[in-house]
């Protein structure tokens, strides 16, 4: 990494911004057909500095970063990059000036090793194939201590990344910050897909930016990484530039309501579930070994909303996975309402009203080349069918009906992978909980999205329990499933290893048991 930084001038006058500027934003607009994403941003980057960028979904974050990165074109306005000569106009001219992109959804090369991936955009200049140049070592000891310093010290250098998971691509992704010359880095929602234990990873790595004198752009829907992170907090609200505070004069009410407009009112706690010991269970499971999951037992009552919590590795994606047929069990039995079900495919759960929201919504959880109708109706089209005939006219008008209950953004003909991340997700709700499931799964359900949408979700979440149903909510937040919950599963190395009342259990309890909970 590199940067330009300089010694502060201590014969400035008294009051003068000392901080040297890193990168300019100056009118910076993008529209799009119908839609105003950025409308005359102003903002400026500091060496040795972190900006967050906070807003609700569409309000233009990720819009900036990919416009600063050169990854889009501006409409108006330009930005500047010091040392540079002339305004980035394009990725090509954004790289050469030093700025360094992390995107949400991590560029990694699944038939490449490990320590490839390290180094992808060395290789990607072609040197390692010119006879005459020295070819780069992906299996080195810099190699082995960039993966340490960002979590994966366990990996070998030498498998392929197609076997990583979610979380670990990211990282991989993040390590390549030690080997490319950069002054400006952009992590844009790159906390989305990792879960809590390799958040202090990326906070070490942020603060080995800083030192080095990097500009550090964090764009983020989780505040308190934010605060975390970040010494100011830039708040984009409909396209436009709120403000701008100092993070230690500021608090997330305040950010949240510069965000939306207005105070987000607080959700209540989950209504209790009665405790009657006859009651048959929604779904019971028994001895449920399959993927990573070694012998795991649960039940889920009607109308409760059952959590489970575990670190990357744990299990918990396996047993979410498991349950909803996306993954046939070894051994184990799966009881619905009593009865035992075969679940050996994802059709088979849907038949038996068993419905799954996958943490990947973009890669599993709608189709890109359809609509926000197609989507949304996808899975329930048999239920507006007569002898196989789609009803068009009814499914139409039911699609119209959802866009409305689930608040979504765009009609029926806006394609969903043009959404943002929170009404992508609420078209994903709305498409299985059309089917009227009885039991549901919900694999990090709030990823990605900002706290507008995740308060919308909590709310649909609730009304599901209310109705009867049986909930799993599967996610790597341990204050999420404090606030949405009724019981906690806490996992480890495939098992259960704790139970908690969410009333009598805070962050550190869920964390501490995920990391040395004894076998």
């Amino acid at each position: 990494m590199s940067s330009d930084a300089q010694p502060l001038d201590d014969d400035l006058a008294p009051g003068a911004d000392t901080r040297e500027v890193a990168f300019t934003a100056v009118g910076v607009k993008k529209h799009y057909p119908g839609v105003k994403a950025l409308d005359g941003v102003d903002l400026e980057g500091y060496a040795g500095s972190v900006l967050g960028v906070c807003g609700a979904n569409g309000a233009g974050k990720s819009t900036f970063a990919k416009l600063l990165a050169g990854v889009d074109t501006l409409t108006d306005g330009e930005i500047t990059i010091a040392g540079y000569p002339h305004p980035v106009r394009n990725a090509a001219e954004a790289e050469q000036a030093g700025v360094l992109m992390m995107h949400q959804e991590p560029l990694i090369i699944d038939d490449f090793t490990v320590g490839e991936n390290v180094w992808l955009y060395k290789l990607r200049e072609g040197r390692d194939i010119r006879p005459w140049a020295q070819k780069v070592d992906t299996n080195n000891a810099e190699t082995r201590e960039v993966l340490a310093n960002v979590g994966l010290g366990h990996l070998s250098t030498r498998q392929l990344a197609r076997d990583l998971g979610p979380g670990q691509r990211q990282m991989l992704s993040l390590s390549r910050a030690a080997v490319t010359n950069h002054k400006i880095m952009i992590l844009d929602e790159t906390t989305a897909s990792t879960s809590e234990e390799h958040f202090n990873d990326i906070l070490d790595l942020v603060e080995r930016e800083k030192k080095a004198g990097t500009s550090i752009i964090f764009v983020s829907h989780r505040l308190n990484e934010v605060f975390a992170m970040c010494d100011r907090i830039a708040v984009l609200r409909n396209g436009k530039l709120v403000k701008t505070l100092d993070a230690a004069e500021t608090d997330a009410d305040e950010i949240t309501s510069l965000m939306i407009g207005q105070a987000l009112k607080a959700l209540a706690r989950p209504t209790p579930v009665s405790a009657d010991p006859d009651q048959v269970p929604v779904l019971s499971v028994t001895d449920l070994h399959g993927g990573t999951a070694d012998g795991v037992s649960f039940d889920v009552h009607p109308g409760e909303i059952l959590g489970l919590y575990g670190l990357v590795g744990s299990g918990r994606s396996s047993v979410a996975r498991t349950v909803t047929g996306q993954r046939p069990a070894v051994s184990g039995s799966i009881k619905l309402h009593g009865q035992e079900v075969d679940l050996p495919t994802p059709t088979a759960a849907v038949q038996k009203k068993i419905a799954y929201l996958t943490e990947d919504r973009r890669l599993e959880g709608f189709v890109k080349d359809f609509d926000n109708g197609q989507n949304m109706s996808l899975v329930a089209l048999p239920t507006m069918a007569k002898a196989g005939v789609v009803d068009a006219a009814a499914e139409k008008k039911r699609v119209r009906e959802l866009i409305g209950e689930y608040q979504v953004k765009g009609g029926t003909k806006t394609y969903t992978r043009t959404l943002s991340g929170g009404n992508q997700q609420k078209v994903v709700v709305a498409k299985w909980l059309e089917t009227d499931p009885e039991f549901v799964v919900l694999d990090e359900p709030t990823k990605g999205i900002d706290v507008g949408a995740r308060a919308n979700i909590y709310e649909i979440i609730h009304a599901v329990a209310a109705r009867g149903k049986g909930v799993l909510v599967v996610s790597s937040e341990a204050e999420e499933l404090l606030s949405l919950c009724h019981r906690i599963l806490v996992m480890r190395n495939g098992k259960i290893v704790a139970e908690f009342d969410p009333d009598q259990a805070d962050t550190d309890d869920l964390i501490r048991t995920a990391l040395t909970h004894q076998d």
